[in-house]
């Protein structure tokens, strides 16, 4: 049952976000801050409990004005706002003169990294504007399908763990199951946008490795602070980012990818 939930909460979101982008570029905007506002609400709340003050405001506003320019096709912007958001979070460091320093100003910044990766998702739906609704469905079924495959079949094997410090319940079988399910999903790619096997398998493997990697990332943050999840806004079945983790890593792979594709 949390199974199911954790995973219709998936496909919401995935309706949510087609739906702002099928109505209108400033719809989405909206969207895109509404959920700006919360997963970063809840990544400072991590590390709060901790005592370590992400600084306020910083993430949503840089994070913020990149869901600008990725929509609004604006991509000269990209690098002056991140150079002003690195800087402006040492300068708050210094200023606030908040402890510990270091791990302050870069969870300051790390918080609109994951936001800018995220962001990417929008990039995807735009890479093919004739058919942007079957490759995102698509590239979310590779992402989601490869993640439940590993949280089915890998505690049925229970070969060698993963990273058992990180996260004790996955395992070498889970992780080849998700890039087998990833695979197998993205052959989809052959008919429906006349993709090569050996290119759709490539795809798949990027997405699959990158998409347990940010998993794994979130948390390595949550493990460290001592979390179980990113937050309760789902009573039991975790917050914002614990449904989101595996998207931040894999669409910008998933983009790059597709880029290298289109080159050969």
């Amino acid at each position: 049952m949390k199974k199911f939930l954790r995973y219709t909460c998936g496909f919401i979101f995935l309706f949510i976000i087609l739906a702002g982008i099928a109505l209108s570029k400033e719809i989405l905007f909206a969207i895109s801050i509404i959920f700006i506002f919360f997963a970063i609400r809840e990544y400072r709340n991590m590390f709060l409990s901790k005592e370590i003050h992400i600084h306020k405001y910083i993430p949503e506003i840089i994070a913020i004005a990149c869901a600008y320019v990725f929509i609004f096709d604006l991509h000269i912007y990209i690098t002056p706002i991140f150079v002003i958001g690195i800087i402006t979070s040492f300068l708050m460091t210094i200023v606030k003169n908040k402890k510990p320093y270091l791990i302050t100003t870069f969870g300051t910044i790390m918080g609109f990294i994951f936001s800018f990766c995220a962001l990417y998702i929008v990039k995807l739906f735009y890479f093919y504007p004739n058919d942007n609704f079957k490759f995102i469905l698509i590239y979310f079924l590779a992402v989601m399908l490869g993640d439940f495959s590993a949280s089915i079949i890998g505690p049925k094997i229970k070969g060698k763990l993963l990273a058992s410090e990180i996260s004790p319940k996955k395992t070498v079988a889970g992780a080849i199951s998700n890039l087998l399910f990833s695979c197998l999903t993205c052959l989809l790619m052959v008919k429906f946008f006349n993709f090569s096997i050996t290119h759709a398998m490539l795809l798949g493997i990027t997405i699959s490795i990158s998409s347990q990697i940010g998993d794994l990332s979130v948390s390595i943050i949550k493990r460290d602070l001592g979390l179980k999840d990113s937050s309760n806004l789902f009573l039991n079945y975790g917050g914002i980012l614990d449904r989101v983790d595996a998207f931040v890593f894999s669409a910008p792979m998933a983009y790059y990818c597709l880029l290298f594709i289109n080159t050969l």
